[in-house]
């Protein structure tokens, strides 16, 4: 019994499917001549034709079809046999950061889009690794080589950053929250690196309000928390204030540019911006139409 070589029956299969030797030879990535050679050896193999040669094109002999199953299960055999002894491919980490003023409320649903945006043969072979962060951290680790792709907020756009979308600011208080005329406002912020931070004290300047720092925070969920309990006014954009977080329970959220605008008008406008490696494009793609 003569053996089969793998090559004749990739050839041969290659045939089956483009009905000529130019298109197969593509196929395999062969010459003409490689693959013409390739079916000659393998008809003298099996002893029988395999392919009926015309002016026009190629076609299976009914000895060639009924060769072909059996050439294909040889093939993924072949292919089986191969996987089974090769080392188990790493999967593959992007790294993603997004700024905790982006979109908070809708994480489960931002998380969705992104699984979503995995090409389904790299679904099991990419994983994920999601940070929220304080844009400053976010743009270090961007900068450093450690981060796929991030949202960052920021007055003026990163190098190589595109805009992915504004949002109004909003001041915001506990409701019933006493702010006596003539008074300099309690804040509720972040620290030095904030955007937000920069844009309610540069609004507050230039209406010469007075104010003072009530409470520092690090993180926006902690003014959030600080915000609701009472401890001052602090600066929020729109989609951290929404669903859910304009009213609740005990001490509910007073959204003062909404209620009284004369007296606090809304301080500006928050930009996220998207900064992606080519590895993480078709993550970056998806984002940016669900972030519309």
């Amino acid at each position: 019994m003569n053996d089969l070589d793998p090559a004749w029956l990739r050839s041969f299969a290659a045939i089956a499917r483009a009905g000529s030797v130019t298109r197969a030879a593509q196929q395999v990535h062969r010459t003409q001549s490689a693959v013409s050679t390739h079916l000659q050896h393998l008809e003298a193999a099996v002893g029988a034709r395999l392919v009926e040669r015309s002016t026009r094109a190629l076609a299976l002999t009914a000895q060639g079809l009924a060769f072909l199953p059996h050439a294909q299960a040889l093939l993924r055999a072949q292919d089986e046999a191969h996987a089974a002894v090769r080392p188990a491919r790493e999967a593959q980490t992007l790294r993603l950061g997004f700024s905790e003023y982006f979109m908070p409320a809708r994480l489960a649903e931002l998380l969705g889009v992104l699984q979503g945006a995995l090409p389904q043969q790299a679904a099991g072979a990419v994983r994920l690794e999601l940070l929220l962060a304080s844009s400053a951290a976010l743009q270090r680790h961007w900068a450093q080589g450690e981060a796929d792709l991030v949202v960052v907020t920021a007055q003026a756009p990163p190098a190589g950053a595109k805009l992915l979308r504004r949002e109004p600011l909003a001041w915001v208080a506990a409701s019933g929250l006493a702010l006596p005329p003539g008074q300099p406002v309690p804040l509720v912020l972040l620290g030095s690196e904030c955007p937000v931070r920069e844009i309610a004290l540069a609004a507050l300047a230039r209406s010469g309000r007075a104010h003072r720092q009530q409470l520092l925070c690090t993180g926006s969920q902690a003014a959030i928390a600080a915000i609701r309990a009472g401890w001052g006014v602090g600066c929020l954009n729109q989609a951290a204030l929404a669903p859910g977080l304009a009213s609740s329970a005990a001490l509910d959220l007073e959204v003062l540019t909404r209620t009284d605008p004369k007296r606090w008008p809304s301080p500006g406008r928050l930009s996220f911006y998207l900064l992606a490696r080519p590895s993480a494009q078709p993550l970056a793609r998806a984002l940016t139409a669900w972030a519309r």
